[in-house]
């Protein structure tokens, strides 16, 4: 069953105003101050339930950390290449992936074969369906998993995989049909009730979204999955309720999402948190946060895969720093908020953002 990784991404924020080289500190102190975070308006909040207690923030000191990022940033700049960043809908599925690829789809009458023999074109097709799924061809898998489930019409996972492709494929009616099946044969399967919140989310139908995400939490504590985590679904509830201003319930479940992750911490959660944390106040957490986010990447960029992931977290990083910066200036503390433009400035520098690292020398000078 392929593993969601739901991530929310939030786009680089540059000052609002082109610089001025000749214009006085009190202006551009203005234009750092103006740096913040927009959540996207979402309809009213739901309210959500206390869970965790607050993650404790990264204990590396500012200056170490930033000594480690400008490394970090040096190999990027210097082994690779950047040229220049949805959430996608599909996880890791279960089980063997290495089976033999159904090429052809026999034209065959299920209703002429044995119980044996139905069982073992459906399990045959299923693995099929699933390893197309997870190699991004959707539309083979959807014609493997069809003859799987004409064998096995009562089977749960090819439901779930062939909702997943129609997801894949925008074919959102469809998909919801497949999971609604799959939900009536089995109404505690935790990955098909997060996969119909996923589902509501691309039709922006947050309320019944959030109503599955509590199902697929009890679900997956009566019967836990081998494939979707209480931070998968504690992440993504946060999310939603980031997204409809219930800022309290988000941090809420962000700190369950972060305890939930334990030693393999997502930088997206802290992240998020941090817009929580920036839109009641509280700016010394904020900026907290939006440290621990950075450290985090700082400690995982040189291990990803590619290119595209490598430029994808750097351009985050960037944000962070603006923001932290002008959290920074917000709280009075100028030397802190040009140590992290300073940072923030030497990023835009090596990801070739001369536009923005120019309004950030710009506004380094001033303070």
């Amino acid at each position: 069953m392929p593993k969601k990784k739901i991530q929310k991404k939030t786009k680089p924020v540059a000052a609002k105003r082109a610089p001025v080289k000749s214009a006085p500190k009190a202006v551009a102190v203005k234009e750092i101050k103006e740096i913040k975070i927009e959540p996207v308006k979402k309809p009213a909040p739901v309210a959500k339930p206390a869970t965790t207690a607050l993650a404790p923030k990264a204990d590396n000191s500012r200056f170490a950390l930033y000594v480690y990022w400008l490394i970090i940033v040096f190999f990027v700049g210097s082994t690779f290449y950047i040229l220049g960043r949805g959430y996608s809908i599909i996880h890791p599925l279960p089980g063997n992936t290495n089976t033999v690829e159904v090429t052809d789809v026999p034209v065959v009458d299920v209703s002429t074969l044995s119980d044996a023999d139905r069982a073992a074109m459906a399990s045959q097709y299923t693995q099929s369906g699933k390893s197309k799924l997870l190699s991004a061809d959707p539309t083979g898998a959807i014609t493997d998993l069809n003859v799987a489930i004409a064998a096995g019409p009562n089977a749960v996972d090819p439901y779930i995989y062939r909702g997943e492709a129609f997801m894949q494929n925008a074919d959102y009616a469809n998909a919801m049909n497949d999971l609604n099946t799959a939900i009536q044969l089995d109404a505690g399967n935790a990955v098909a009730l997060f996969d119909r919140a996923i589902l509501y989310v691309h039709l922006e139908n947050f309320d019944a979204a959030l109503v599955d995400l509590d199902a697929a939490l009890n679900a997956n504590n009566a019967r836990p999955s081998d494939i979707l985590t209480d931070h998968d679904i504690y992440s993504k509830r946060a999310q939603i309720m980031l997204w409809q201003k219930d800022f309290a319930g988000a941090i809420t479940d962000y700190n369950a999402a972060i305890d939930a992750a334990g030693s393999s911490p997502n930088y997206l959660d802290f992240a998020g948190r941090a817009e929580a944390f920036t839109a009641t106040g509280q700016f010394r957490n904020a900026a907290d946060d939006y440290l621990s986010a950075i450290t985090i990447i700082s400690n995982t960029i040189g291990n990803v895969a590619t290119n595209e992931q490598r430029n994808v977290m750097s351009r985050d990083a960037l944000s962070y720093f603006q923001k932290s910066g002008a959290l920074h200036v917000k709280l009075g503390d100028n030397s802190a908020a040009k140590t992290d433009l300073q940072a923030a400035q030497t990023l835009a520098a090596t990801l070739g953002d001369n536009d923005t690292a120019n309004k950030l020398q710009t506004l380094i000078d001033s303070l």
